[in-house]
Order: C-alpha cells, then structure tokens, then sequence
C-alpha cells in the first residue's frame, strides 16, 4: 500500500470511529428504557412538584404523593405548596384532591368542597384518570422524539429529548409541545416540561366585543394563552409494599357525594376530577 492510500485508510478509519463515538444517542430508546423500570414494576411509590405557570395569570406549584400497583389500584394526593399570584390563586385551593383506586371504582375527593365522585375504574389503564402515563404523548405509537442534548437537573446529569406527540383531532388552534429530562446515570425520567398555547379570550363589556385597535371599529385579536407544567420527580421507590388499606376510600365526616356533577343534586356545582397533570402509569403485571 501507497504511503498515499495508507494515509486516506487511516483518516476514513478516524472518521468512521469518531462518528459512531460521538453520534447522539438514540431518543427513542432512551424514552422507551425510561419507562420499563415503572412499567415492569409491581408497585411505585414517588413524590412529584407540580408547577403550572400562565405567564401573566399567576403561577402554582403543588405537591403529589403517588402509589399504584401492577394490578390497576392507585392512590394520588395533591397538595398546594408555597403562595400561588394572579388568577391561579383563585383555583389553588380547588387543587386539594385525593384519587383512590381499588381497581373497580376510582373515587375522587376534593377538600375544598368537602365533596367526592366515584365512578368506575376504567378497564383500559391509558383512559384512567388516575392511573395514566406520566410519560403520556411519550409512549404513543408514533411519537416522534429529538435529541437536544444534556442538561443538569437538581443536581443530575439529564438527556433532553424533545417529543412530538402524534397528530390528534383538537382544536387547531392549540399548540403543544413536550420535552423531558431522563437521569444519565439511571435512565429514570427525572422531570417532564409540557408547553400548551392556546387562544386568548376576547375582551368584552356588557357582553359586546370593545373597540381597539383591530381596525374597522373590531378589537384586537386576543393575547394567546400559554401553559407551561413542570412535572418534577422528586424522589421513587419502586416494589416496596404498600399497606392495603391505601387503597380504601372513606368519606371524610360530612362529605357529599357529587352524582351527574353535581353536589347532593345541586346545579351549578361542578363535578371532580383527577388531580390535574399527568401521573405515573400503574406498573404491568
């Protein structure tokens, strides 16, 4: 071999290791690695922080106790932590709910309204309120998945990877994206950023759309409404017991049960549901 063609091997030879040293690893296998600990798991126990921002209407952080088991009982608590501003102080006490499955009949309470809701347990967990996929949009078939890169969160090393959820039949005019945040060292999702834009709501007096600036007499067009939750893991443990007593629900002194959404048959009262955000999946069989 020519000193010439020796040289051209070796930096071919350079280049192929160096690519196939410093390719980005694979998003979508990371994702799919960071759910099997959970999935497989027959019981998960975790404490997550809830931040829900709307830029200028306020902000709220709330805590979550989760349980569930591989055979579809849950247990979800929401507390609201620190002082939420702007118009989400309005809601927050509305956050404190407990979500009980045993399987067959998921009940809902919400302490604000010393009120709870029971219905069925949905026989398909991704449908259940209760026990749905923290990962959601993630674990869809054809979710597609970007690697952005690492980033340090509380602390740990993290994947960044960007999710785009399959296309689904909503509003058009709503707009959402998804990145999340998976341990280097453990392959655990440690937290999940989700993005929703909305469409404003117009300004109106005595019913009637406001003269502005829209031209012709109309109003503006109204400020988009962005969302932003962070789900943050704040600790896991994964096939420890669970007591069985977790997940039995009994009404607190003096609750009503809410039936059709409504409280002791009263209109107006809205009916519960479960925590906002997503939560954990329940582990399989």
């Amino acid at each position: 071999m020519t000193r010439k063609l020796r040289v051209l091997f070796a930096g071919a030879m350079l280049t192929a290791l160096c690519s196939s040293t410093f390719a980005a690893p694979d998003p979508a296998a990371i994702m799919k690695k960071a759910g099997l600990a959970v999935n497989n798991a027959k019981t998960y126990q975790g404490k997550w922080r809830m931040v829900i921002s709307m830029g200028d209407m306020g902000t709220m952080s709330m805590d979550m106790d989760v349980k569930t088991t591989s055979d579809g009982k849950a247990y979800i608590a929401t507390t609201p932590v620190g002082t939420p501003t702007g118009m989400m102080a309005m809601g927050a006490a509305m956050a404190a709910t407990t979500t009980v499955s045993d399987g067959k009949t998921l009940y809902t309470y919400i302490k604000a309204m010393n009120a709870y809701q029971k219905m069925p347990a949905p026989k398909n967990r991704a449908n259940n309120p209760a026990l749905g996929n923290m990962l959601g949009p993630a674990s869809a078939k054809d979710a597609k998945f970007k690697y952005l890169g690492t980033e340090m969160v509380r602390g740990k090393k993290c994947h960044v990877i960007r999710v785009e959820p399959p296309a689904r039949q909503s509003n058009p005019q709503q707009r959402g994206e998804m990145t999340a945040y998976v341990d280097v060292a453990t392959g655990r999702l440690a937290q999940m950023r989700m993005v929703m834009t909305m469409p404003g709501m117009g300004t109106q007096t005595n019913g009637r759309p406001q003269s502005g600036s829209g031209g012709n007499g109309t109003p503006p067009p109204p400020k988009p409404i962005t969302m932003t939750t962070t789900m943050v893991v704040l600790s896991e443990t994964l096939n420890a017991p669970i007591p069985a007593s977790t997940f039995k629900f009994t009404p607190p002194k003096g609750a009503t049960e809410m039936k059709n959404g409504m409280v002791g048959g009263m209109r107006g009262v809205p009916g519960a549901g479960a925590p906002p955000g997503p939560v954990p999946p329940a582990p399989r069989r």
